[in-house]
């Protein structure tokens, strides 16, 4: 049962914990504990070269292959899938894929076949439902209603809801500490049942993120803001006049200061009030759309407290060329720059060429390449469908700082 807890706070209460996990406990023996989980957990894994695709089939099919592809060179590669398990609604099967040669899959089972689904080290498996193509993590029930608490912070200067969602076995007291994903627009992000939410509109990012942490042994929360009735002020930053207000009377934004909420006042009640690191690489942020858009220039605006950032079709299009080069040019950015992954599809369905141009631009003014990847899908489209197929992209690149396939 989901759980509503009001708290209604300024952010000028609020005491900032921007330091790195070790330094909060005033305990020296608890501050030991603390230094060396993070000295652990710093270290960034290897990205794996093969990883198990399971395919749970609603329609039970007799055989299934797997196409796997990479979407920047266009190689592909068939697999033969084998029957693993067979439930009284589902067929099971799975097969080994090349993630350091593949970022995405489609699976042909009978006559018909799925769209091109992510594949990495942090997926588990997709599942085939009657209706669509879903996450799941194999061996473990998955409802698709996720449990969550809600708070209210003062956001500006009004109330701003916020959903948070914890893994089953969250320990509040425990030494190892949860990363903290971030999500703007979370609302269509992660399924919460309001403002009459389709399901089969969602992102399912907390089926992808459980995933994640049974696949890699990386545990997360996630911090879900709630954007509705307020997005083209709060995910629209204060960088110009938008395209899109030019032929009219143009009251102003309040991308700047939401990004400020997001970074002065969430961010610290978060790490106060939940057993999460406060260093960046364990601290991410992602949106979609407009979303994706404030998430990227909020990773900009506070690189030292998010260091990975999942840009689903940004609408990069409310700016032109010279007001962003001209806002970008005011940075400095090297080798602890935020890891930026942008998606997109072609512009007739998606943002781009906007987005492609966004990241030739980063790339000209000195952005490191190591930190940057871009994931153009030629048949996507602006919607949860196609953004739910990838994120789980996003999620390999926030624990690896890398896509490989794309980045080779």
């Amino acid at each position: 049962m989901k759980r509503r807890i009001s708290l209604v706070l300024s952010a000028a209460v609020l005491v900032s914990l921007f330091a790195g996990c070790a330094s909060e406990s005033t305990d020296p023996a608890q501050e030991t504990v603390q230094s060396g989980t993070e000295a652990a957990a710093a270290a960034v894994p290897e990205y794996k070269t093969t990883h198990t695709l399971y395919f749970k089939d609603s329609t039970k099919s007799g055989k299934a292959a797997a196409t796997f592809f990479n979407s920047d060179s266009g190689k592909s590669e068939e697999v033969e899938m084998k029957k693993v398990g067979e439930s009284d609604d589902s067929v099971t099967f799975s097969c080994e894929g090349n993630c350091a040669e593949y970022n995405t899959v489609s699976i042909k089972h009978g006559d018909a076949t799925t769209q091109k689904l992510a594949f990495n080290p942090c997926v588990s498996g997709w599942y085939q439902s009657d209706k669509e193509v879903l996450p799941y993590t194999e061996g473990k029930e998955t409802t698709y209603e996720p449990d969550f608490e809600e708070i209210t912070l003062t956001c500006i200067d009004y109330d701003k809801p916020v959903y948070i969602w914890k893994p089953d076995d969250y320990d509040p007291t425990s030494s190892e500490k949860y990363s903290t994903i971030y999500l703007l627009d979370g609302q269509f992000i992660m399924y919460t049942g309001k403002y009459g939410q389709v399901r089969e509109d969602c992102t399912d990012a907390i089926e992808q993120i459980d995933a994640m942490i049974s696949s890699t042994g990386q545990k997360a929360i996630v911090v879900a803001v709630d954007n509705v009735g307020k997005r083209d002020f709060e995910l629209v930053p204060n960088i110009g006049v938008p395209m899109d207000k030019t032929d009219f009377e143009y009251e102003g934004t309040d991308g700047t200061k939401f990004a400020e909420f997001v970074g002065k006042t969430l961010v610290p009640y978060i790490q106060e009030h939940y057993n999460v690191c406060t260093d960046a690489l364990h601290t991410s942020l992602a949106g979609v759309s407009l979303g994706g858009m404030e998430s990227f220039y909020i990773a900009q605006e506070y690189p030292e407290i998010f260091d990975t950032v999942g840009s689903f079709s940004p609408s990069f299009w409310e700016y032109d060329d010279e007001t962003w080069s001209e806002y970008l040019s005011g940075k400095t950015f090297g080798g602890d720059s935020p890891f930026v992954y942008f998606y997109t599809g072609p512009k007739e369905f998606d943002t781009d060429p906007h987005v492609t141009d966004m990241y030739n631009r980063l790339k000209k003014l000195g952005y490191p390449e190591s930190r940057l990847v871009l994931h153009f899908n030629e048949d996507g489209a602006h919607g949860g469908v196609y953004w739910r197929a990838v994120f789980s992209e996003f999620l390999a690149a926030m624990i690896y700082q890398c896509v490989e396939p794309l980045q080779k």
